[in-house]
């Protein structure tokens, strides 16, 4: 019984360290691909920055006195992204440069799931440098609103759509900081998804650089 004592009271300090909570907030900038709810050639507007924030709890996997691997368990807002349009009705006639009936596209979606991630670091110079991999399991959401489309000589009708689902793909990152405070890069792999949606969203991969705090 002594012994169990003695062992229980060793290891109560690393237990009550084994993980802590994490906190970020920063900005989003969604990658898009032209012809996807938006023209290039056609006047159009793209919303594609968003605040972004997360937070969630991590911990240590291994750590040694000058490097270690921790992993990170985080609920992350990426933000919205919205565009509007008057395209082309047709991508053939937009492509030939021929355009010959346009409707206003409208829409705006959202992106919100959990990070699962290992991420392996080093000590230098009282600096910490990690490089971060995992999983993102999130849901999407996109509604397009087309006013006027039409194409030949079939008279014009508003359309409504959206599409919403959960997905996974994978994330990577990079982080440089302190104990306490670090300032880290994510990109977010969503295309993968994004295309072989019926209604896609917007935006294909996503790329997050944050400011993240440990308590």
């Amino acid at each position: 019984m002594k012994r169990l004592i003695a062992f229980a009271t060793l290891i109560a300090p690393l237990y009550a360290h084994a993980w802590s909570f994490e906190h970020g907030a920063g900005v989003t900038s969604f990658e898009t691909v032209e012809g996807r709810w938006y023209q290039q050639l056609q006047p159009h507007s793209l919303d594609t920055v968003s605040p972004e924030w997360s937070i969630g709890v991590t911990g240590s996997v291994l750590a040694r006195a000058m490097w270690g691997v921790d992993w990170h368990a985080d609920y992350v807002n990426l933000g919205r992204a919205a565009s509007s349009c008057q395209c082309d009705t047709s991508d053939e006639n937009y492509a030939a440069h021929n355009t010959q009936h346009t409707a206003n596209f409208s829409g705006s979606g959202r992106v919100q799931g959990a990070a699962l991630t290992l991420e392996p670091y080093v000590w230098r110079n009282g600096w910490r440098y990690g490089i971060e991999a995992g999983a993102f399991i999130y849901r999407s959401k996109w509604s397009e609103t087309v006013t006027g489309w039409t194409v030949g000589d079939a008279p014009p009708q508003d359309l409504a759509l959206s599409a919403a689902g959960w997905h996974a793909t994978p994330v990577v990152g990079i982080s440089v900081g302190g104990a306490v405070w670090s300032l880290s890069y994510r990109h977010y792999f969503m295309r993968l998804n994004s295309a072989r949606q019926n209604v896609p969203p917007l935006w294909n991969d996503a790329d997050v650089i944050e400011i993240k705090r440990r308590f």
